[in-house]
């Protein structure tokens, strides 16, 4: 326990040390479950090595919903060289994405598989230049001392776009396009009706506020709290007027500017395109909506679909349709 300790800290890596300690004939610790069942030791990987380097149980502590305590052991590993483990972990440690910064850049992420490894493949990611880079990689393979998925990572940029060609042949079927169409239709005049109501709604409310306004201002106007009354009433006037302002240059997207299935047509025809109008989020949702299963091999790639759920695939369509139109309408 003491040698990994202090090798680690003279090559600080994890692999390259389950590497060594792997070529040198080490195992992990056998152990034996509660139901009496022996569990051999195995091959070093890096999640092991992790969990070692942090188990505070080796500087004689016990951890508890993340605090420490003082144990009733003594420690085998002496504090100063736990800080220096620790220095070097923080050191090593990525970046941090949040689950909704790796949602809005790796649209494959829950669906994407390493055909060699039979295990998930996750997103990382690397900057270089300035640039942000996105990469889907092996998870199996990552936690290996030493490589041995011929995939190792693959640019997430190229493998969406094979999805994309791919899911190109589904948007062009011509009975998915006029379902959408009729879809979209009805999604938009409803949206129409909701955006004019509110609008209609705004301002009323708008000049009911400017009418308060004028009544608090005139001369001679007594009442108590005089002050405090016009300042809250100027506050949701602009508030107001701010509301007002988003709803009508919505409004004015749908004056006009009706979908046609002919947009929809077009729309699935340039896949590509419509891709590219969509937001993260929204592409991530189309994909889980569509696709069951993307699998990779170095001999290509293997895509399962969701046979189910049409109903719920068609009205996603058609609101992002819907949506797609009104983006470009107020560009």
């Amino acid at each position: 326990m003491q040698y990994i300790f202090r090798r680690f800290i003279q090559i600080g890596s994890a692999k390259k040390l389950g590497q060594e300690l792997n070529e040198q004939g080490y195992r992990t610790k056998a152990w034996t479950t509660k139901k009496g069942k022996v569990r051999e030791g195995s091959e070093w990987n890096t999640a092991h090595i992790y969990r070692l380097l942090n188990n505070r149980i080796y500087i004689g502590e016990i951890a508890h919903k993340d605090r420490s305590y003082p144990g009733e052991h003594e420690g085998i590993i002496h504090r100063a060289t736990w800080d220096k483990v620790q220095a070097i972990l923080e050191d090593n440690k990525p970046v941090k994405v949040s689950m909704a910064r790796t949602k809005m850049v790796a649209p494959l992420k829950g669906v994407i598989r390493c055909g060699h490894c039979g295990c998930a493949m996750g997103p990382t990611y690397a900057r270089k230049n300035g640039r942000h880079y996105t990469y889907y990689i092996c998870q199996k393979d990552s936690k290996r001392t030493v490589s041995r998925c011929p995939l190792k990572r693959i640019p997430a940029g190229d493998i969406e776009q094979a999805v994309i060609e791919q899911l190109s042949a589904v948007f062009r079927t011509p009975t998915l396009v006029a379902k959408t169409y009729f879809a979209a239709r009805d999604i938009e005049q409803a949206e129409r009706e909701r955006l004019f109501k509110q609008k209609a709604q705004l301002e009323m409310e708008l000049s009911q506020a400017r009418e308060q306004a004028l009544e608090l201002m005139k001369p001679g106007s007594d009442q108590p709290g005089k002050t405090e009354m016009l300042t809250t009433v100027n506050r949701q006037a602009v508030e107001l007027s701010k509301q007002l302002t988003h709803v009508s240059e919505r409004c004015k997207a749908y004056q006009g500017n009706s979908i046609t299935e002919q947009d929809v047509s077009e729309a699935f025809q340039n896949v590509e395109g419509f891709w590219e109008d969509l937001f993260p989020v929204e592409r991530n949702r189309l994909i889980r909506l569509l696709v069951d299963k993307v699998e990779i091999r170095e001999t290509g790639i293997d895509m399962e679909l969701r046979t189910n759920g049409l109903t719920t695939l068609i009205a996603e369509l058609a609101g992002l349709a819907c949506e797609v139109t009104e983006r470009r309408a107020s560009r």
